[in-house]
């Protein structure tokens, strides 16, 4: 027999080292590969062998694979074998541990790691109940020197993250585990800090030794290092504990674990495992009388001891570990401080910690640090302690308040870039992240950060964060303009010049100071040094374009002090307008650099923000400031097109406050003028009627000229543009007044209503409406010009102009783009990319003004008269043409508005007409969309060429878009749902309202009218269960709460066929094939299916084929699901949980896994008899049937008299 194992033994051995060896052929490795395998799935001596490949004496290689052979059999085949086999590999595991290993210092630690797992194996099976001896064995093994003590911590340690982390045990093995684990924590606990006493303790003896260099000092570097190495151990056990054992544990015998942790910062070998250990610790959540126990950090003692550590790390050189210690206590404060804001205020009472002050001044200290990732630690719990409403009132906070505020003047500013070495902050930078886009990713959040510790502290002492904001802004007004080294070579400022960093972050700091200095209850600074302020400002000159632009953020900031000084206001409208006319000598309307352009733009919106906040102020002044817009109108060389819209939208947004229907319509008419001149135009109008004549007038059927002046297809296109921008400003501002009393005395009210609401008006509408049918004619020849008989006549230079902008397609593919400082640049776009552009914009707010008229015209736009039949004939004609990016707006931007803002009056005239064409084609459409990205993952073949397969993951997204897109607008449809209105100060053209879907599972009034609709309902329910198993977890997760209001209407109403209701069940099975590996699918899946099968199975026996159809689903255990569900009393009816339990039992088999789960070999566990019986009958029935299993004599398995066979 041992001949034979040494020969088996042997084989194993020559197999291990072939599949080792990079030099041997794939072959030879395959063939390895397989006698390892199959020797270790089939091998009756594998257990034997194992242990012998795992002596001492063989290589590592050999020995871990000795060890996998012990660990293999343990997990798949323990339940199999006889108890004296069970008996053998715990003996022989067990002396491994003891006298199997090399020195903890030379060991491998992928040995001592297998060692460990055999045990744990083993204790995951039969501890407590047939192991009783377990730790005494554990404490024994320790006795025998620090390399079975590393091993036994090791142990514990993996044994625990199963049990509490990973939880990779049955829930009924792990409780027991767990009530192991919980009614020794006392021995262990005492365990684990006696070992870190004495290991500590004999470490710094012998390191000591070492350094006084007695005789001997070789022999005293290897003793501490070997101690230090188990002290490692013991804190990286308790690291495993820590943060879920009773808090009792912590705090037992005097605090000593916190004492001693603390005390262990200051050593530089152990200090980083301590303070992972401390951080767990302070970082626990919980019964807040536990959590209260952690504030014993703040005595002297250890508060002193931790800010020490503080102080001889932060003088340490620049290295990864002395700066990852520095982060690990930083944060290790700063939780402390957290827990602090939990307790304070909550049903505990408690009051200031002592050394609160000396606490906060090394928080400061933080904040002032070089190293950005410490500042923004620091000012997420300055921001804690500001919003505490207790803490926020002590004194001694407030005396630290304006050093934090000081702090921010500096950290707000953008340097650091792990790129650059201008800074101290970039050697810490460089260790953080890995590039300049991941610092600019962080520095945002850390702006973030600053700026709300800024408004907070605003609130508080409103006096102190003005006057800095003032003494830095009066500072900054008068300092000289330092460009610095790199220079734009017009002498103007980059983004990386020391002025224009300091006036940007001066913008940020005023920005967040003014925002709530008017919100502050206490006493606020005077108003007559925010109007000096504001006119020292406005008296600042600069030609420099980055500056000026952080000047009128300044102004804009300084906003809140208008109310007080209306006299201002002149001045500062000269600013903005003087700002709006920027150019630098030598530019032109076509020549101007982007920096002067995202200046005169800055103005614009200057003027929009100015007009939407302060309506009232700009109101008297109202006819000057349209004389002055109509006035640099009027010079064709100096407005673009974009900024005489934002204008218009300025005046548009003050003319709300007229309060007049009849003035305010006027003025609309005066502004459309133009534009009516140009849209209403009969050659235009033909224009837009014929697809060949459309091409010809914007110039696709010819080469571009250049420049861009001299061509007259450029200027048509140009005055399209126009007219489009226009109108969505128009239709985009203007309002009827909110106060029904004031829409009333100004004739605002269209006519009396049947609801307690009345209908408005408004003032734009008679204006608009005449606009929309060219504008609708417009859109349809967008569609009809991908007929194929268009696309030929387009010019070759514009063959790509249909394509999406690389901008978009780099947003779909979620690719950000590059950060560029290319602000001195003149921005000439090229022939195709400027009719790239046209061609998208005009589609697109196109779109976005169809979709704003909904909720800004109301009922008289739903009342146009044959408006589903010219949408019909417009919006929705050749859609089969049109690429999926083109069909997107009308969806996302279009319909998905049209939809919500429709009066219950005109669901039958303007809504359903469309729903009974749109349904039917989106279920044609995105069915075969899918089916074709199907069929490219199910063939998988790589193409030759990239671009083609970038193509193809571009085409994918889109399809993925316009599919959630469609789903959310059908729960626009049968949802019940709730508006709520754009956040306030948005100025954006594509504000959205927000939609939040409400707990209701009943179908909106919509809803519940199209179920009589078969040709909307039927494609609308299909489409949603098909959507359950589309290839993407987004889709599902929003199809899935739509699929049970639709059922049970559908299934009340009775339109709901036989074969329906199968098809609908077998829609959530697919479902759940595709996604069940998602946890949050599979959830929301098993609740449809179980929600369909109990409604439909009354009503539609023939469903219950359909369970059967799934693997490992009998007949008799749906018949026992159906007596359970359908037949039990009320009284007795199975709750929510166990239903989804029994369900999720039954449809197991067609559950989908990942693709490293499919083939993963089972591991079994066997429940072993209850710890605490319960007296009853039933629990006493189960015992007796545990005892009768043939092996029920192992709970004396690993008994004590076993003991002898170590």
């Amino acid at each position: 027999m041992t001949e034979s194992l040494e020969d088996v033994a042997e084989s194993l051995i020559q197999a291990v080292e072939v599949v080792m060896n990079p030099q041997v052929s794939q072959s030879q490795r395959s063939e390895a590969h397989q006698l390892l395998e199959a020797f270790r799935e089939t091998s009756p001596i594998c257990v034997p062998c194992g242990i012998y490949l795992a002596e001492g004496t063989r290589s590592h290689i050999v020995r871990h694979f000795g060890l996998q052979l012990i660990e293999h059999c343990i997990r798949y085949r323990w339940n199999n074998l006889l108890p004296e086999e069970k008996v053998f590999i715990k003996d022989n595991t067990m002396r491994l541990l003891v006298s199997g290993s090399l020195d903890l210092l030379t060991e491998f630690s992928h040995i001592k790691d297998g060692l460990a797992k055999l045990v744990v194996e083993m204790v995951k099976r039969e501890w407590p109940q047939h192991w009783p001896t377990l730790l005494s064995e554990l404490n024994l093994a320790c006795q025998q020197g620090e390399t079975q003590t590393e091993l036994v911590l090791l142990i514990l340690l993996r044994l625990v993250e199963d049990i509490v982390a990973f939880q990779n045990v049955p829930t009924q093995r792990r409780r027991d585990l767990y009530q192991a684990l919980t009614a020794n924590m006392a021995e262990l606990f005492d365990f684990f800090l006696t070992i870190l006493k004495t290991q500590t303790t004999e470490y710094r003896k012998w390191q000591t030794a070492a350094l006084e260099g007695a005789p001997g000092q070789g022999e005293a570097l290897v003793r501490a290092s070997a101690h230090c190495k188990v002290s490692q151990a013991v804190l990286h056990t308790l690291a495993g504990f820590v943060d879920w054992i009773p808090m009792s544990h912590v705090t037992s015998d005097s605090n000593r674990l916190l004492q001693m942790l603390c005390l262990l910062l200051g050593d530089a070998q152990l200090r980083l495992s301590a303070a992972e250990c401390l951080l767990l610790l302070v970082n626990r959540k919980g019964k807040l009388e536990d959590r209260m126990q952690l504030l014993i950090l703040f005595s002297e003692d250890a508060m002193e001891t931790i800010l020490q550590a503080a102080c001889a790390a932060a003088t340490m050189p620049l290295e990864e570990e002395h700066y990852l210690f520095l982060k690990r206590l930083c944060q290790v404060l700063t939780s402390i401080g957290s827990q602090l804001c939990v307790l304070v205020g909550s049903s505990i009472e408690v009051g200031q910690p002592p050394n609160f002050a000396k606490y906060l001044n090394a928080i400061l200290e933080f904040t002032n640090h070089a190293s950005q990732a410490l500042n923004s630690y620091a000012y997420c719990l300055w921001c804690s302690l500001f919003r505490n409403e207790l803490i926020n009132k002590d004194p001694i906070l407030l005396e630290f308040l304006p050093k934090v505020v000081e702090s921010a003047t500096t950290k707000l500013m953008r340097v650091g870039y792990p790129t650059q070495s201008n800074c101290a902050a970039c050697g810490y930078a460089r260790l953080d992240y890995d590039s300049d886009d991941d610092f600019n990713l962080f520095f945002s959040r850390l702006r973030a950060e600053i700026a709300e510790m800024l408004r907070l502290a605003t609130l508080l002492c409103p006096q102190v964060t003005f006057d800095y904001a003032a003494l830095w802004l009066e500072a900054q007004l008068l300092k000289p303009l330092e460009i610095g080294e790199g220079g734009s070579e017009s002498g103007m400022c980059t983004t990386a010049s020391p002025t224009y960093m300091q006036w940007d972050a001066l913008t940020i700091f005023l920005e967040s100071v003014m925002g709530r200095i008017l919100a502050s209850s206490e006493a606020k600074p005077s108003a007559e040094r925010g109007i000096a302020l504001l006119k020292a400002v406005l008296l600042y000159e600069t030609k420099d374009p980055l500056l000026l632009s952080s000047v009128l953020s300044c102004i804009s900031a300084l906003f809140v002090f208008l109310t007080i000084a209306p006299e201002t206001l002149r001045a500062v409208l000269d600013k903005i307008f003087s700002s709006v006319m920027f150019s630098l000598a030598g530019q032109t309307k076509s020549t101007r650099s982007k920096a002067v352009k995202n200046v005169r733009r800055h103005a614009c919106s200057s003027l929009v923000k100015i007009c939407k906040l302060y309506p009232e102020l700009l109101l008297p002044a109202f006819e000057q400031l349209y004389h002055q817009v109509q006035q640099m109108s009027r010079d064709p060389e100096q407005l673009s097109q974009m900024e005489k819209c934002t204008l218009m939208e300025a005046l548009i947004l003050t003319s709300n406050q007229f309060g007049d229907y009849e003035r305010q319509k006027t003025f609309i008419a005066d502004i459309l003028q133009a534009v009516n001149r140009i849209w209403l135009d009969a050659e235009l109008k033909q224009v837009f009627w014929g697809v060949e004549k459309f091409i010809s007038y914007i110039g696709l059927d010819r080469r571009p000229v250049e420049p861009s002046q001299n061509d007259q297809n450029g200027i048509n296109r140009s005055q399209i543009v126009y007219c489009i921008n226009t109108i969505l400003a128009v239709i985009k501002r203007s309002k009827w007044p909110e106060n029904v009393e004031v829409a009333q005395k100004g004739g605002f009210v269209l006519a009396p209503s049947t609801c307690a609401t009345p209908i408005l008006r408004n003032p734009a509408t008679a204006h608009v409406v005449p606009l929309i049918e060219n504008l609708l004619t417009l859109l349809g020849t967008f569609n009809r010009i991908w007929m194929p008989e268009f696309i030929g006549r387009r010019s070759p230079e514009f063959g790509h102009a249909y394509e999406l902008p690389e901008s978009e397609k780099m947003a779909l593919l979620g690719i950000t783009p590059p950060c560029t400082d290319q602000l001195d640049s003149i921005s000439i776009r090229q022939p195709l990319e400027r009719m790239q552009t046209f061609l998208t914009n005009v589609h697109d707010n196109g779109y976005h003004i169809l979709g704003n008229a909904g909720p800004s015209l109301g009922f008289e736009f739903y009342n146009i008269d044959c408006l589903a039949d010219m949408l019909l004939k417009t919006v929705f004609v050749n859609l089969d043409a049109i690429p999926d990016y083109r069909l997107r707006p009308v969806i996302r931007i279009f319909l998905k508005s049209f939809v919500q803002h429709c009066p219950k009056e005109c669901y039958s005239r303007a809504l359903i007409p469309l729903l009974a064409v749109l349904c039917p084609y989106m279920l044609q459409r995105l069915t075969a969309r899918w089916q074709i990205i199907n069929q490219r993952y199910e063939n998988s073949a790589e193409s030759e060429e990239d671009n083609a397969e970038s193509q193809e993951v571009l085409e994918d997204q889109i399809v993925r878009q316009v599919t959630r897109d469609y789903i959310d607008l059908i729960g626009v449809i049968c949802q019940n749902r709730k508006l709520v209105e754009p956040l306030a100060g948005v100025d954006g053209m594509e504000e959205d309202f927000a939609v939040v879907s409400s707990h209701d599972d009943s179908l909106s009034e919509l809803g519940v009218l199209l179920v009589s609709q078969q040709e909307i309902f039927t494609p609308i329910i299909v489409f949603v269960f098909t959507a359950l198993s589309l290839n993407d977890t987004t889709t599902c997760n929003k199809a899935a709460p739509l699929c049970w209001p639709l059922l049970k209407q559908i299934i009340a109403d009775q339109h709901l066929t036989d074969v329906g209701a199968v098809h609908l069940l077998q829609a959530v099975l697919h479902g759940l094939q595709q996604h069940g590996e998602h946890e949050s699918c599979q959830s929301q899946l098993l609740t449809v299916g179980l929600q369909c099968y109990e409604a439909m199975r009354p009503l539609y026996p023939g469903i219950a084929a359909t369970l059967l159809q799934v693997p490992n689903c009998t007949e008799a255990m749906v018949k026992a699901f159906d007596e359970r569900i359908l037949q039990s009393t009320p009284n007795k009816q199975a709750s929510e949980k166990k239903k989804k339990d029994m369900f999720k039992k039954l449809v197991a088999g067609v559950i989908g896994q990942s693709l490293g789960q499919l083939f993963k070999k089972e591991v079994n566990f066997r429940n072993l008899p209850p710890l605490f019986s319960k007296r009853s009958q039933q629990r006493a029935h189960q015992q007796a049937r545990v005892d009768a299993e043939p092996d029920a004599g192992l709970s004396s398995l690993f008994a004590p008299q076993n003991e002898s066979r170590l």
